[in-house]
């Protein structure tokens, strides 16, 4: 028995080791974080396993104004029985600048206090940084990447813009699989040094074509963005964004080891709190009489990128945004892994935030299917038919 447990001893500590050896140490805590928690991949409540930095609550809070008609409304029954299958934790719906809903499950543990993962939601906030950067004059999007990180000064990766990066079009292929478990993405959510994953890629083509969603873009734009502000990408959201906005609570953002957001993603808040970050769209930048963000970046954001030298036409992706139609309103909408949703539609002054587990499969014209019945859920609720 001894013997035995001696050579199981070696054989972890050996795997162990290669682990280290190959740059895949991260596993560990991908297995821990997901596999040994029933999932494939990481999931809306794993802030307790997360380094975190806190972004505290506005000292100007902006509670919302509860409509009206504030949870009187009906959720309509085959709602009800979407939210149980895909385990939706919250809801939240703001109509003509008051919050007409907001419910939680009271089938997911928690789900009233639950700050919630935005996964790629928070790719919006990353742009939103650098419409901030730009209203103060430290950058342009229009700016060459090469004039803050000359290792892009040479070749085709001379071309490539700051505008390219965050139309996910910078032909860097960086890979977007979370599902690989040793994959850029896994050692990028699951790893340490994350910046300095970037440093062995560079563009590989031509700048510009094609479209290509990767979350290793927004992360070089938050490289991209520290080489012009004095402190975290984190603490820059806080003080130019989060806390003009009012906000009553606290948001958290992973961090890694050398204290850099993982900005692709991991910004943790509640539902109502998130659609603050819709409103601002709505109201192309401002919060009361405060220019938090330039109109002029706010519709650069929300514009399809449109036809590409390429032949291809993406009429539904802005700067880490994406836009649609549906029954006849344009929307523009952040969205997340599993259903992650801040959908805002501007002709009807609503705004409509899902948050949860699991989604239904498929896209329509680009966008997920569930965002089409998170909108058809507020225009219900909002009486629009």
């Amino acid at each position: 028995m001894k013997r035995l447990l001696l050579r199981l001893t070696v054989f972890c500590i050996a795997v162990y080791g290669l682990s280290v050896i190959t740059d895949n140490a991260h596993v560990w805590h991908g297995l821990r974080q997901c596999y040994l928690r029933g999932y494939k991949n990481a999931q809306v409540d794993d802030l307790p396993y997360q380094s975190v930095r806190s972004l505290p609550a506005s000292e100007s809070p902006r509670p919302w104004a509860l409509h009206s008609r504030f949870n009187e409304v009906s959720i309509p029954e085959h709602v009800l029985d979407s939210t149980r299958q895909w385990k939706t934790v919250a809801l939240a719906v703001i109509h003509q600048d008051s919050l007409l809903v907001d419910w939680t499950s009271d089938e997911v543990p928690g789900a009233d206090t639950m700050r919630t993962n935005a996964f790629s939601a928070a790719k919006s906030l990353t742009a939103l940084a650098i419409g901030a950067a730009e209203l103060d004059g430290l950058l342009s999007v229009g700016d060459p990447v090469s004039k803050y990180l000359p290792r892009f000064s040479e070749g085709p990766a001379a071309e490539l813009t700051i505008e390219h990066v965050l139309q996910m079009r910078s032909s860097i292929p960086y890979t977007e699989n979370y599902k690989n478990p040793i994959g850029f993405m896994a050692k990028c959510t699951y790893g340490k040094d994350i910046m300095r994953r970037l440093q062995d890629y560079t563009v590989e083509g031509t700048a510009g074509i094609p479209w290509k969603y990767q979350g290793g873009n927004t992360l070089l734009l938050q490289e991209i963005l520290l080489q012009v502000i004095d402190v975290p990408l984190g603490d820059w959201f806080h003080q130019k964004i989060w806390d003009p906005l009012g906000a009553t609570e606290e948001a958290l953002w992973s961090i890694d080891n050398a204290g850099n957001e993982r900005n692709y993603c991991c910004f943790y808040t509640r539902g109502t709190e998130y659609a603050r970050l819709g409103k601002l769209l709505l109201d192309s930048g401002k919060v009361g009489d405060r220019t938090v963000l330039s109109p002029d970046f706010i519709r650069r954001m929300t514009t399809p990128i449109g036809p590409l030298p390429d032949g291809t036409d993406i009429g539904y992706y802005g700067y880490q945004m994406w836009m649609g139609h549906h029954r006849g309103h344009a929307f523009k909408s952040m969205q997340g892994l599993h259903g992650q949703y801040i959908v805002l539609i501007p002709d009807l002054d609503l705004i409509a935030v899902r948050t949860g587990f699991f989604r239904p499969k498929g896209k329509l014209r680009g966008i997920d299917r569930d965002v089409y019945s998170t909108i058809d859920m507020a225009m219900a609720a909002s009486g629009i038919e």
